[in-house]
């Protein structure tokens, strides 16, 4: 008998099955890898994303607007308050203002009161010729001043050149005394060396000399004969 073609020796799952042990359990299904389908997440959760984190930024951008509109709204309160000081400042100057005139106002009556209780005011033509010889006796109490002034200033003046010239004065007989006295140990030299300063001194001299010689020599003369 001839063997069978190889061709016609098909053999299916289900043979192969059919032919298993029956203490062996069929194959499990091997799954698929699902790395593919992780990396790449759905269209879906991208826009929610999206959407949220446009929410988010909304969300801080109106925060901002109200905070500027806080900020606007201070600086306005401000504006308003340095304009209202504007206003309380001008009104306590002319509040000083008029206190000033008013007080000036009562030192005048208060002064008018005096002077018409005084005896011895004689009208207000004597108060001016008053004050025209006050504005005199001050002029003149300056004039008097300035002189006085010059007058130091003068006298100083003088004093220091009296002090610079008896300073020179004092240096020019210093150096004549020096002189002198250079001159007077130059005679004295001279007498010491015995120099006859004429002629009738050395006459003089020479007739002491003659003399004493003569006592002398007769002494000596009359030693001798006595011997």
């Amino acid at each position: 008998m001839a063997p069978p073609a190889s061709e016609k020796l098909i053999i299916s799952d289900t043979e192969e099955d059919l032919f298993a042990s029956p203490s062996r359990s069929p194959r499990a299904s091997i799954p698929k890898p699902a790395a593919a389908a992780a990396t790449e997440p759905p269209r879906e959760s991208r826009y929610d994303a999206e959407a949220a984190r446009t929410a988010t930024l909304e969300r801080e951008l109106a925060s901002l607007q109200d905070t500027n509109a806080a900020i606007e709204g201070v600086i306005a309160s401000l504006e308003s308050a340095r304009g209202s000081m504007g206003t309380v400042s001008t009104t306590v100057t002319s509040a000083s203002t008029l206190l000033n005139t008013w007080t000036r106002m009562l030192g005048q009556t208060e002064h008018n009161q005096r002077l018409l209780l005084d005896p011895n005011w004689k009208g207000a033509s004597q108060d001016l010729v008053d004050a025209e010889n006050e504005v005199v006796m001050r002029a003149q109490a300056a004039e008097r001043r300035a002189a006085e002034e010059a007058r130091r200033r003068e006298e100083a003046r003088a004093k220091a050149e009296e002090e610079e010239r008896v300073r020179l004065a004092g240096g020019t007989t210093r150096g004549r005394v020096t002189r002198g006295r250079g001159r007077g140990l130059r005679g004295s030299g001279s007498v010491g060396g015995q120099r006859p300063a004429s002629g009738l001194g050395r006459t003089a001299s020479q007739r002491g000399s003659g003399i004493g010689r003569g006592g002398v020599a007769s002494t000596r003369g009359r030693a001798r004969g006595v011997r």
